[in-house]
Formats: C-alpha cells, sequence, structure tokens
C-alpha cells in the first residue's frame, strides 16, 4: 500500500530542483534546514553518515548519506517501531559492524546493529545504562565505553551489546560565565574521538532551546579515554551569543573530519524567529591551534549568507519517497494515522487531495501535537485541503468535487506552536490524516 502509494506520488510537482554545485573545503551552511536535531555524523572511508533524533515519529531514526558534506541522500530508518521518544542518538563503527545508540523518554538506553548501513538493523537492545545522549569510545587498550550526560562513563561488554560495570563520573564540564543568559548547565550530548595523540571529549551546556543565548558545544582533552579531562582554553567552540545572530541556540556538536583531512564541526540551531521549524543542522569548518585546539575557522557569530541558508535542498523536498515520512506514535484522537514530514522552508504551500469513502475522515495539517496544530478534515471522492505557511502567518482552505476552495482559517498566527509553549522538542510539521479506509491520492509541496 506504501510503495504503490508513492509510486503515484512520485509523479507529483515539487516546485524545488536539486543543487548540485561542487562543495568547497571551507563550510558554513546548514545542510539540514527544519526538524534536524542533535546530528550523530560518522565517517566510512570517503562516505559520510548522518542521523538525528526521531522523537514520537515512527519509524525512527533516518539515516541519510552524502559523499561532499553538502548534498545528502536517506538510506534507511533503523527503528521500526517503538513506544517511547527517541533523542540524542550516537552513530559509530566498530569492527567492520555499524553500531547507533540511543536514549529513550523512559530512561532506558538502547542499541540498534546492521552489517550495512542500508540495514536490516537489529530490534533494539535493551542496555543497563542510565542517563541520556549516549556517546560510543574505543579507548587505548580496545575496551568499549558508553559516555552519558553530567560526565558519566559505564564500560561495555566486547560487542557493545551490554554494560559491563556501573558508571563512574569522570567529567564535571566547563564553567561558563554566570552571566550568560542560558537554562542551566545541563551538560550532555558527549561525542568523543581521537586526533593527534589525544581523546576530544566533545560536549552540549546551556540547554538546547529557551533563550536564544542558551546553547553551546564545549571541548576537553585527555590521554585516555576515560581522563582526566582538560578544558579547552578556547571553549565554546560554537555559541550563540546574541539574539541578532542568524540561528539561536547552537549546541550539541561532534568534530569530523574528510579523508582530505579537513575538519568540521556539526551541530543544530534554531533559525532565528522560526523555533517552529525545530532545530536544524548546520556545519562549520574547523581548524587546530598549534597546541592541538579545535578552533572555528571563522569567528562564532560571523555573518551567514542567505539568513543561513544555501542552495534549494531538494534533498529534502522529495515528498515521494516514504523514508521522508513517520507516523505520530501517540495516535490520533480519531482512531486515523497521522503521517508527517519535516518541512525546510520558512514559507510554503502544501495541498493534499483524498479518497476517503462515506463516514471516513481524512485530512492535512501543520501539527506539532494536539494542543498546537492547524488545518481542516472532510470526506468524499475528491476532498483536498491546502495549507499556506508564509513565516508562521497560516490560512488554511478546503475544496470538494465542485472545485470551489472554502476558507477555513486565515492570518493565523503559529508563532507560539513551539517547544518553549507546548514542550516535547518537536516542530511543526506539515501532516496527513488516513482513516481505516481512506487513500491519499495527491501531495504537493510549492516553496513560497
Amino acid at each position: 500500500m506504501r510503495t504503490r502509494l508513492f509510486t503515484l506520488l512520485a509523479a507529483a510537482t515539487l516546485l524545488a530542483g536539486a543543487c548540485t554545485p561542487k562543495a568547497a573545503p571551507r563550510l558554513k551552511t546548514c545542510i539540514f534546514p527544519g526538524d534536524y536535531p542533535d546530528p550523530t555524523i560518522l565517517r566510512d572511508g570517503k562516505d559520510f553518515y548522518i542521523t538525528h533524533s526521531s522523537f514520537t515519529y515512527f519509524p525512527a531514526l533516518l539515516i541519510w548519506h552524502s559523499t561532499d558534506l553538502v548534498h545528502w541522500e536517506p538510506v534507511a530508518r533503523a527503528v521500526e517501531d517503538g513506544d517511547y521518544s527517541i533523542f540524542a542518538p550516537d552513530l559509530c563503527k566498530v569492527d567492520g559492524k555499524y553500531y547507533i545508540y540511543y536514549p529513550t523518554s523512559r530512561g532506558e538506553n538502547y542499541v540498534v546493529t546492521a552489517d550495512r548501513i542500508e540495514g536490516p538493523w537489529s530490534r533494539p537492545v535493551k542496555l543497563d545504562v542510565g542517563g541520556i545522549d549516549p556517546g560510543h569510545v574505543v579507548a587505548e587498550d580496545g575496551s568499549r565505553y558508553l559516555y552519558t550526560n553530567n560526565g558519566f562513563v559505564t564500560p561495555l561488554t566486547p560487542d557493545g551489546l551490554a554494560a559491563a560495570g556501573k558508571p563512574q563520573k569522570v567529567y564535571d564540564g566547563w564553567e561558563f560565565p554566570a552571566a550568560w543568559e542560558t537554562e542551566g548547565m545541563w551538560l550532555e550530548s558527549p561525542k568523543l574521538l581521537q586526533h593527534g595523540g589525544w581523546y576530544y571529549l566533545v560536549s552540549a551546556e546551556g540547554g538546547t532551546a529557551g533563550p536564544p543565548t542558551s546553547h553551546m558545544v564545549v571541548v576537553a582533552r585527555s590521554k585516555s579515554a576515560l581522563g582526566p579531562w582538560e578544558n579547552s582554553p578556547h571553549n565554546p567552540l560554537v555559541h550563540t551569543y546574541s539574539a541578532d545572530e542568524v540561528w539561536w541556540s547552537k549546541g550539541h556538536g561532534t568534530l569530523i573530519d574528510d579523508a582530505d583531512g579537513n575538519w568540521y564541526i556539526v551541530y543544530h540551531g534554531y533559525r532565528n524567529g522560526f523555533h517552529t521549524l525545530g532545530r536544524s543542522t548546520l556545519i562549520e569548518s574547523v581548524d587546530w591551534t598549534a597546541d592541538g585546539w579545535p578552533v572555528l575557522s571563522e569567528p562564532d557569530g560571523a555573518r551567514w549568507e542567505q539568513e543561513g541558508l544555501q542552495g534549494d535542498y531538494g534533498y529534502l523536498r522529495d515528498f515521494a519517497n516514504p523514508l521522508l515520512w513517520a507516523k505520530w506514535q501517540p495516535g490520533h484522537p480519531s482512531g486515523g494515522t497521522l503521517w508527517t514530514t519535516t518541512a525546510p522552508d520558512a514559507s510554503y504551500e502544501i495541498t493534499a487531495t483524498f479518497n476517503a469513502p462515506k463516514g471516513e475522515t481524512a485530512g492535512l495539517y501543520l501539527f506539532y501535537n494536539e494542543k498546537a496544530q492547524i488545518g481542516a478534515t472532510g470526506g468524499g471522492a475528491d476532498f483536498s485541503v491546502r495549507i499556506r505557511n508564509e513565516r508562521n502567518i497560516v490560512s488554511v482552505w478546503k475544496r470538494n468535487g465542485d472545485g470551489e476552495w472554502i476558507p477555513v482559517a486565515e492570518g493565523v498566527d503559529v508563532s507560539s506552536y513551539n517547544h518553549n509553549v507546548y514542550q516535547g522538542f518537536f516542530a511543526l510539521r506539515p501532516a496527513y490524516l488516513l482513516g481505516k479506509d481512506d487513500q491519499l491520492t495527491g501531495f504537493e509541496y510549492k516553496v513560497l
């Protein structure tokens, strides 16, 4: 059913093309505008793979592939189903096998594995590890460990599928100035790597939403995977210093190199004034100081081109690809299935057409959660809904078979439909609702 549906939708007009210029070694751009938070990135030879928090949208953990860090394609979803929210995963490869460690809203950590990045991925294995934001590391003697928030680390079994001891606290974080406006310390997102004879621990502090200046990326290093950790004199590596900047609440970073020895930091941030879009994935070039510390190639907060955006992000608008859609797992009050996707644009228009038999209900929404949504439902053999979002001002129309568009809502300000008001760390997403016998017969996304 799903395959046939999206074969049909492949013919839909998605008014956005692909961007194909060759990537420059120096980067300062947004690679995933929209709801792509908590990025974890892996280089495997000349290939790059990235995944993000997926929260209560399933199938979960959408994995993307790139060869240049700028243009991406979706390749798999690693977790088919679940009754929890997934956030802040860690993607790694050990002895030829891929692993994704991830925490859940139940306070548990899981791991899934695959021999090929495209899958099949294993069923989730529950770890006896608490905390959030796991970060995997292989120590100097080959032992495996899992870092979690608040500076804790837990030894793992050689196969990486179970805890092999109790957690211990080995890192206290970096003390940022007390005058900075943040949500609090919130030491999390440990990401580890080896470089130049050192282990580097890259962490997030300051909270992931709240005020524009909340989040940051800090760096520490040690000769051992277990510390003691020395904080960088250049901290924070990434931070939003003013609400005037293009990107707010920048943080949750991973250092990554390419096959030619260029280094980058991949992290997330909110677009200025658009918490509704969720946290986007950004990338910046990194240099190393003579004494072995990473620093941004350009000063943090420097000007971003085109409101922080470059290219037209055609790879994010291929909505005929079923990998770009996921169910809202809590379910819809009507009993129908709510399929959601991510909008990469501040202004866009979506139109959906349904075959909804009498007594069934289909609909199109911009959906944050059950308390923050806007759209229309209805039924019939040729029922359509259109939603226009112009920089958080939304209008809705619906149409039956007579062809006349009837206004449902006009000029509604949805800027408050975000985490700072409704919690959850979600985004305001395009979503269509299907009852048991309903069919989606057309979907169009238009950039305004």
